[in-house]
Formats: structure tokens, C-alpha cells, sequence
């Protein structure tokens, strides 16, 4: 059957390289339509919608609002049949149940495009039609997010050509690991995608983040060889490698001067922030005055921001690796990471006789 219905999620920037000196900082249409899934495509898709698409909304929206959605240019694209047939049972599968299999994939493959670029957006999921002339129209859609604040390192953030590659590459095997039973990896995803968006408040995002990382390398169990600060710390170093980079090339302008930062160098302070935080202390006046690193001009970025960078790092490097490595089924649930980080000598036990002087060493 011919696809009657489409589901697509915005694209709000695309990055440009205005100095012509560096093409892969450059996103290069030619490319497009760019195939990522089965039926999911990267589309321009500004000459398929009408400019007076959405103005039945602007009376109830507002034009602020509305102008997200008439300005978008880029898109992740699924098409859809409004009527199929299952191929395994034969039976007839009807509009609605294959809106909402569609709306999953495309939102899917835009949370897997957060790893790998995490680029601030107002307008959000929409669903509409596909006309006889190719054009898209009367749509559905989730409001536009009229307030949205990113990281500062992240403030220009476009997506880019390798990113479109890069995604191609990972989106099958997000695909493969949100719909298995890795629930460790799962819940993962869950609360880096709802920190994303809790924009209200930081320390709400930044605790988030830490249930992430929680998540993935820690888990409960009698006696706590699988809990707490010390054991957290010293798995997250384990599995990235102390020495890696809280800034990998492009996540930084070039106009911000590389502060060098690696995941050792920055684990501990993110722990003792994240612990404050859950036991309801007054934060110290070091997170809001002193300086984490260099940002534009001489200006800085004071060390609460530039820990929410550094988690957001280490979030994105960590489950980007599970996926590359093949080691899903390590995180698939209590039993098989506590196994996994038992075998590498990453219990408590063996770690406090590695370390018999640990100290958190806490600003207070």
C-alpha cells in the first residue's frame, strides 16, 4: 500500500560552517533524503507543508508559538500506510495502532540523535497526511516548547553530516536495545531524555542525570557491594577510561579554549554535588561563583554549569558505548551488570581494599 500517513519530528538547527575551512562542522543537503531506518528518513520537508498550514492555531497558540512550526525546514521523516496487514498473523492492522507504532519509531530515532548531538528544539512531534501531490497536511502535533534552556557548551550545537552518519549507525541498535528487556540501559535512557527537557529548574536535570548514571552502574542488592559513591565512581572510570575527554572534538566552539577535563578529573565533584543534592544540604557558593572553565571572549562558565556539561558527557559516552561495544546484554538487569562488574573486580569489597583510605573529600 502506498504511504497515506506521516509522522515527523523536527530538526530545528543544522549546523554551517560560515568560515568554509572545516566541512565537518558543515551539514550538507545534497545528502538528503537521508535513509536511516526502514522507511525513516532526514527530509527537507519546508515545500511539502503550506505556509498557512498552522494558521488555524495562532489564535489559540499564540504567533510566538506558532512560528516553531512554520519555520521548520528539516525533519525526521516515517511514512505510513493508514491500513496494513501484520505479516505474521494476517490480520488487519488499522490507523490508529500504526500512528502509534510510527509516532515510537520516529521518537526513537530523535532520542538516539540526542546522544549523538543534543541540539536545543521548540517544535516537537507532529502527524499528519500525505496528499496525492507528495505534500504534508493536517497535522497533530505536541506543542511547541515555548521556554528551552541548553548547556552552554551545547547553546550551538547543529546537527552536522557525520552526525547523519553516526545515526545511521546507532539508530538499528538503539532500536534493538529499547525494545529488548535491557532495563538497566532503559531506564537509562529515561532519565537522561526527562533531563533534557526539565528546564525549570537545573538541580531537577542534574539529579536526573545522576539516576542515569545510577542506572547503569549501580544497582541494589543485600550487603551494598553494588551501591553508593565509591563503587559508582570507580565503575563510570572503568568503563570510559579516566582519561577520557569530558569535551571530544566538536563539543566545543572554536572560539572557547579547551580546558582538557577528563572523566577523572571531574567525577568526584559531580558525586559530591549529586549528594548534597539528595540529602537536602544548602549548596555551597562554589557551584554558583567559581569558575568551571573558559567560555567565550574571557567569560566563564561557573563550576554548577560546567558539571552539568560534564554529566551530559558522560551520559551520552557511556550509553553510546554500550551500543558500539556490544554490551547490552550486561545492562540488561540487576543480575547480569552486578555479574559483569563483579567479574572486573568492582565490588565495594574489592574496591575499599584497593582504596582503604577513600575519602569523598566534599566541598561544605
Amino acid at each position: 500500500m502506498e504511504a497515506a500517513k506521516v509522522s515527523l519530528f523536527p530538526i530545528e538547527r543544522i549546523a554551517r560552517d560560515w568560515l568554509g575551512s572545516t566541512p565537518e562542522n558543515d551539514f550538507d543537503e545534497t545528502l538528503l533524503p537521508f535513509h536511516v531506518l526502514d522507511d525513516v528518513y532526514i527530509e527537507e520537508i519546508s515545500e511539502r507543508i503550506s505556509r498557512d498550514e498552522f494558521d488555524y492555531c495562532k489564535r489559540e497558540l499564540g504567533t510566538e508559538t506558532v512560528k516553531h512550526l512554520e519555520g521548520m525546514r528539516f525533519a525526521i521523516v516515517h511514512r505510513f500506510p493508514s491500513m496494513a496487514q501484520d505479516p505474521i498473523t494476517g490480520q488487519i492492522v488499522f490507523e490508529s495502532d500504526l500512528e502509534e507504532q510510527s509516532r515510537g519509531i520516529v521518537q526513537e530515532v530523535i532520542a538516539c540523535l540526542r546522544l549523538l548531538r543534543p541540539v536545543a528544539q521548540h517544535a516537537q512531534f507532529l502527524g499528519g497526511t500525505v496528499m496525492p501531490d507528495g505534500k504534508f497536511a493536517h497535522f497533530h502535533f505536541d506543542n511547541p516548547v515555548t521556554y528551552l534552556t541548553s548547556l552552554p557548551n551545547q547553546k550551538f550545537f547543529g546537527v552536522r553530516t557525520k552526525d547523519l552518519y553516526a545515526l545511521r549507525f546507532y539508530a538499528p541498535l538503539f532500536h534493538h536495545a529499547m525494545e529488548g528487556n535491557f532495563w538497566k540501559f532503559r531506564m537509562a535512557i529515561d532519565m537522561y531524555q526527562s533531563g533534557f527537557f526539565q528546564q525549570s529548574h537545573w538541580k531537577a536535570r542534574f539529579f536526573l542525570w545522576t539516576a542515569a548514571l545510577e542506572s547503569l552502574f549501580t544497582s541494589q542488592s543485600p550487603g551494598g557491594q553494588h551501591s553508593g559513591t565509591m563503587v559508582a565512581k570507580e565503575r563510570i572510570k572503568f568503563f570510559l577510561g579516566s582519561s577520557t575527554l569530558i569535551y571530544p572534538h566538536g563539543e566545543l566552539t572554536d572560539f572557547e579554549p579547551d580546558p582538557g577535563l577528563t572523566v577523572a578529573s571531574v567525577i568526584d565533584e559531580i558525586y559530591c554535588l549529586r549528594n548534597h543534592i539528595a540529602h537536602g544540604d544548602k549548596l555551597p557558593d562554589y557551584y554558583y561563583q567559581a569558575a568551571g572553565r573558559s567560555g567565550f571572549e574571557g567569560g566563564s562558565i561557573v563550576k554548577g554549569e560546567m558539571l552539568l556539561e560534564a554529566i551530559s558527557s558522560i551520559i551520552r559516552q557511556s550509553l553510546l558505548n554500550i551500543l558500539k561495544e556490544n554490551l547490552l546484554p550486561h545492562f540488561a538487569d540487576t543480575r547480569s551488570s552486578e555479574a559483569y562488574f563483579t567479574a572486573n573486580g568492582l565490588t565495594r569489597k574489592d574496591l575499599q581494599r584497593r582504596f582503604p583510605n577513600y575519602s569523598n573529600n566534599c566541598r561544605t
